[in-house]
């Protein structure tokens, strides 16, 4: 094992004196509090702490104008205690190391909650997707894949989609990997239909996180109908929570994506808005609302839903949140320090292990019907991974809020080292119990 810059592991040198900083502190101060909680021995919390792999690739890119760019690409895979690593692959600009590891960790934590026999992993290529042609992110993609492909496979590591990329990267991938020997559909997760992809992926994510949603909201008291919420992130994740939630009679005050955000008091039309966006206009410029300067999560609501990118509920946007319930749709959207101002103000916070665990199901039915060689109808496997997403929110919910991060980490961390114990990778003097 090699531990990524900044770890404090006793038993291995830091291989940086960087010090973790953003998702990776984030990730790795909850880490620390619940190890300790545990009382775990070091070597215990070392070996649950370092990934088993971090890769980092240099990928020469022909663009279409003759010039040649090399761009950075990584793949880390932090525990295959449970099965195979399984984490998605994000084109970002300004992507690094730190981000995919606490990502990979995120990951394996999140699979040992919702009782998946998968790891965790994350890569990564620091890019801007929409300043490459089709054909540039093709060759990238190829080249990513070509690198990467020794380390990965369906009973290794699973790629996905993250942010920047989609099913037909993941179709790409498919294809590569069998121009190079490999033809196995379940090596990657994500893939259109027609390649042996899940009806239900691409809208699991979201469709989940609203189901927590209505989960968590009658857990405090309350009903969904007309209740208001605004959604941060009107993409792949967010823009299915807003029509899940909209389907369920929420109403939908406010909605934000890159180009900016959008509200009415009076309920936003999700399906209009998507057509809208989808029609090549920018969601900003929908004509049937009111533009907003700021933050959608600040707008007067009952459920606010972060599902764009780490960090933005920021100290400024907790202290001007109205909402009750925040769900956290996307990976690390909370600061520590905000999601603690949230918590002295009564705000309840689900966090995103348990929030918007409905992708990774979904991705762990997609390989199980590849390897059955099945195909199971949209409707089956959304009532499986809603199953899934419920008997975790019980788990959680049976816990006192404002606990419920800690009892997630915690539920995962155990199950993870409780795996390592009985591959022989931990004693039993050095694992926790159950």
């Amino acid at each position: 094992m090699t531990p990524d810059p900044g770890t404090d592991c006793p038993v291995m040198p830091a291989a940086t004196s960087t010090a973790p900083h953003g998702l990776l502190a984030w990730e790795h101060a909850r880490f620390d509090r619940i190890t300790a909680d545990l009382a775990l021995p070091e070597a215990t919390v070392c070996a649950l702490h370092c990934a088993t792999r971090s890769v980092t690739v240099e990928l020469p890119l022909p663009h279409d104008d003759g010039s040649t760019t090399v761009l950075l690409g990584y793949r880390v895979q932090h525990s295959d205690a449970l099965g195979p690593a399984k984490g998605g692959t994000r084109y970002r600009q300004g992507v690094n190391l730190d981000d995919v590891t606490a990502l990979a960790r995120l990951m394996t934590w999140k699979t040992a909650l919702h009782q998946l026999p998968f790891g965790g992993a994350k890569g990564g290529i620091d890019c801007d997707p929409a300043a490459l042609s089709a054909r540039e992110r093709h060759e990238l993609t190829r080249r990513y894949l070509l690198a990467i492909l020794p380390l990965i496979g369906s009973q290794v590591d699973v790629p996905a989609p993250d942010i920047g990329t989609d099913a037909q990267t993941m179709a790409w991938m498919v294809r590569t990997a069998a121009e190079a020997g490999v033809a196995d559909p379940a090596i990657v997760t994500g893939k259109p239909v027609l390649l042996g992809g899940s009806r239900f992926r691409a809208a699991a994510t979201g469709v989940g996180a609203a189901h927590v949603a209505q989960r968590a909201w009658e857990h405090l008291g309350h009903r969904l109908k007309d209740t208001r919420v605004t959604v941060e992130g009107f993409g792949a994740v967010g823009s299915h929570a807003a029509l899940e939630l909209a389907d369920r009679g929420a109403r939908v005050v406010g909605l934000s994506d890159i180009s900016g955000t959008i509200t009415d008091p009076a309920g936003l039309d999700p399906r209009a808005v998507q057509d809208w966006v989808t029609s090549g206009h920018d969601l900003a410029s929908y004509p049937d609302a009111d533009r907003l300067e700021g933050s959608v999560l600040t707008l007067p609501c009952d459920i606010a839903v972060p599902a764009a990118l780490e960090g933005t509920i920021t100290d400024e946007v907790a202290e001007g949140l109205h909402a009750q319930l925040v769900v956290e749709a996307a990976n690390g959207p909370t600061v520590p320090t905000a999601e603690a101002r949230l918590h002295d103000r009564g705000v309840t916070v689900v966090p995103d292990l348990v929030a918007n665990g409905g992708g990774v199901i979904s991705s762990y039915f997609e390989w199980v019907q590849n390897h059955q060689r099945l195909a199971w109808t949209e409707a089956d496997e959304r009532r499986r991974v809603l199953d899934r997403l419920d008997h975790t929110w019980e788990r959680v919910a049976a816990a006192p809020f404002p606990t419920w991060r800690d009892t997630a980490l915690s539920m995962a961390i155990r199950r993870v080292a409780r795996a390592m114990e009985l591959s022989g990778e931990l004693t039993a003097r050095q694992a926790p119990v159950g």
